[in-house]
């Protein structure tokens, strides 16, 4: 299916805003870049790729070990903090941030107010007050629509100046926000659900983690095994434009399609031992980032920020452990976590 986006459209959508799956089509497909066919979907997807220079990755990067170290120095050894709100879910916030353009003043607002779009039933942070993901939306659309205007007026060095401003191809204002808005829901809370479920997995899994620590060479394979192992983005609607027979089901053009990586990350008959947990599993061909020509543009910013952060953290302290029971949030849009306590080593 997802090699073969002939067939299976992405441009009805499927994505409930909130949390779930749609069997209806959405108003704003064919608009939004992970909601279009080719060739408007290769014209957006080459021009949001300009914007990932490699000086805006390494921009990203020192920035990124700088937060890093500030965050782990707060951290004291021995006393249980909230690994997913504290570090999980800051990290990436600050990395699309930059890439947006988003003023440091005004980052954490922002993140804690649209947050409950992305936690369906619930919140992770205390630091906003309790609201529906509705509120979360109209908040979101009023600022990303305002910062839009100001890129338009005054580019400065980020990639949302540089879609912004594009000319082949233009953006239309809609077309903008949702790029805004996918950006966070695709990298910031994708990424932080990653970096939660990798250091859940090596807790659970301790011969794992004493073999990274003691070698943190294999972070490459390693950080390949989390993307699989937690799936963050689970899985993927499409829409049938033709007839076709798929694993012996008949489908019928219009027809609905749900794929799940999820599950795919799990196929025993790719995967030797698909539920063990092995930092040194090669090859390691997962969905995790998807696959075809919606395979995922921050791919390779997602690992950027998964090696830094498990450099630091596996350098600086000697164990972890659970403190709580996970509290899991209420979505299958997202494999997220809300809440994971934990106690870091010296």
């Amino acid at each position: 299916m997802l090699r073969d986006a002939e067939t299976y459209s992405s441009v009805t959508g499927g994505e409930r805003p909130y949390g779930g799956t749609l069997l209806q089509d959405l108003s704003i497909a064919g608009q939004v870049l992970n909601m279009m066919d080719d060739p408007r979907h290769a014209e957006i997807r080459r021009l949001v790729s300009s914007g990932l220079t490699p000086r805006m990755i390494r921009r990203v990067e020192d920035d990124l070990r700088a937060r890093t170290r500030r965050l782990l120095d707060g951290v004291e050894p021995g006393v249980g903090f909230d690994f997913l709100v504290d570090v999980a879910a800051e990290l990436p916030m600050q990395m699309i941030c930059i890439l947006l353009g988003v003023p440091e003043s005004e980052r954490h607002w922002l993140f804690h107010a649209i947050e409950p779009q992305f936690d369906f039933g619930g919140s992770r942070s205390a630091a906003m007050p309790q609201m529906s993901a509705e509120e979360a939306g109209s908040r979101m659309y009023t600022y990303g629509s305002e910062l839009i205007a100001a890129k338009r007026a005054e580019p400065t060095d980020d990639m949302l100046s540089v879609v912004a401003n594009a000319t082949d191809p233009s953006l239309s204002d809609l077309e903008l926000y949702l790029f805004f808005s996918l950006l966070f829901s695709a990298g910031a809370e994708t990424t932080r659900n990653a970096v939660a479920g990798g250091l859940l997995a090596l807790i659970e899994n301790p011969a794992q983690m004493a073999l990274l620590r003691d070698d943190l060479s294999a972070l490459p394979t390693a950080i390949e095994e989390m993307v699989r192992w937690t799936s963050p983005s689970p899985s993927k609607r499409r829409t049938a434009t033709r007839a076709v027979t798929l694993g012996g089901c008949d489908i019928e053009p219009g027809q609905k399609v749900q794929v799940w990586e999820e599950s795919a990350n799990r196929d025993s008959l790719v995967f030797e031992q698909p539920d063990v947990f092995d930092i040194t599993r090669k090859p390691n061909p997962h969905l995790g980032f998807g696959y075809g020509i919606h395979y995922c543009l921050g791919a390779n910013l997602a690992r950027l920020e998964l090696r830094v952060l498990f450099e630091e953290l596996l350098s600086r302290f000697s164990s972890a452990r659970l403190v709580k029971p996970v509290e899991w949030t209420r979505s299958n849009r997202h494999t997220g976590i809300r809440h994971l306590v934990v106690e870091l080593g010296a």
